[in-house]
């Protein structure tokens, strides 16, 4: 058997990367009109809600995994409390977001939740950081502090890769696809000496270098497309990762990523929290977590349920050198 066939496709298949999965497409318009209409001010309350910021409603709380998670993993005491908490419901308050007031006092009680919850496990006081208002973030306040579901979700993901990393701090990041920033934004800030690479489209790309851009020296930060991460040396980063992104792309596309990735963080370590099955309408494709082309050098730290969103799964891997050829 070929390096080739262990490993993932040869460079030239790469060139999908160049072309955009059709959802990729039409989430690029999406952000587009938002632009248009709206600006980079309020990133927060629009394109936030496409990438993992959760919305939710009266009639569908009873299929909620994260409610079953949620209430699982917090008290009857903490629920009563985030229920109490005042909320600032007016449309001035959360323009231009036209919810009805109950949408409006539920998003901010759940957000309180999965707040609680990621404090309650956040061994690397990752919330000490604040919510950047940059952005406009919904005003959701507890206990004195503004919060946020990106936050929380993304104080989460810092632990397990903590975790993935046994501890050690990594050198230098490459995400896959980082919305507008917010998981960056908290690896940044608890690794001060992070030098951080982002890998997207446009116009995601101008996004999350704008809000990056505007809150950390720009010396720690770099913004590829895809065709521009093809030209990126092996082994150049520590750590890779990538979340909520694979499962709105083609077969191919997620073949060349994971190629990449295995390329250019080998030696290193890499993370992933994705659906663990979701069907991409817009490519006509079903993608399963454990059936991506996983390299054979990549060995597994852990692979696991993922807190709160419970249908997706979270897995780390520590990155080889490949096979060598017989």
């Amino acid at each position: 058997m070929s390096e080739e066939t262990r490993t993932g496709p040869s460079e030239p298949e790469l060139s999908v990367l160049g072309r955009p999965s059709r959802h990729w497409v039409a989430l690029g318009a999406q952000h587009a009109r938002d632009l248009s209409e709206h600006g980079l001010d309020l990133v927060k309350r629009r394109q936030a809600f496409r990438y993992f910021q959760w919305r939710w409603s009266f009639d569908r709380l009873r299929s909620s995994e994260q409610l079953r998670f949620l209430f699982r993993h917090t008290s009857p005491r903490t629920w009563l409390r985030c229920a109490l908490a005042p909320t600032d419901l007016s449309d001035e308050a959360w323009r231009p977001i036209d919810w009805p007031p109950g949408e409006r006092w539920l998003y901010a009680f759940f957000t309180r939740l999965v707040w609680e919850y990621a404090s309650s496990v956040d061994r690397l006081g990752a919330l000490r950081h604040e919510e950047p208002l940059l952005g406009s973030p919904l005003p959701v306040w507890w206990r004195g502090r503004l919060i946020s579901q990106d936050l929380a979700n993304s104080a989460l993901e810092l632990g397990a890769i903590d975790r993935a990393l046994d501890g050690h701090a990594p050198r230098n990041a490459i995400e896959i696809g980082p919305g507008y920033g917010r998981n960056a934004y908290l690896l940044l800030k608890h690794y001060p000496n992070l030098r951080y690479t982002a890998v997207d489209i446009e116009p995601a790309l101008s996004i999350v270098r704008w809000y990056l851009g505007s809150l950390f020296p720009t010396d720690r930060l770099t913004f590829l497309t895809p065709d521009q991460a093809l030209a990126l040396p092996t082994g150049s980063f520590d750590l890779g990762y990538s979340i909520s992104t694979l499962q709105d792309m083609t077969a191919e596309h997620v073949s060349g990523y994971i190629h990449l990735l295995d390329r250019v963080v080998r030696g290193g370590t890499i993370y992933m929290k994705q659906w663990r099955t979701w069907y991409n309408r817009d490519d006509r494709v079903t993608l399963n977590f454990w059936e991506y082309p996983y390299p054979a050098n990549w060995r597994l730290k852990f692979g696991e349920a993922a807190p709160i969103q419970t249908r997706f799964e979270q897995a780390a891997w520590s990155v080889e050198p490949p096979p060598r050829r017989p």
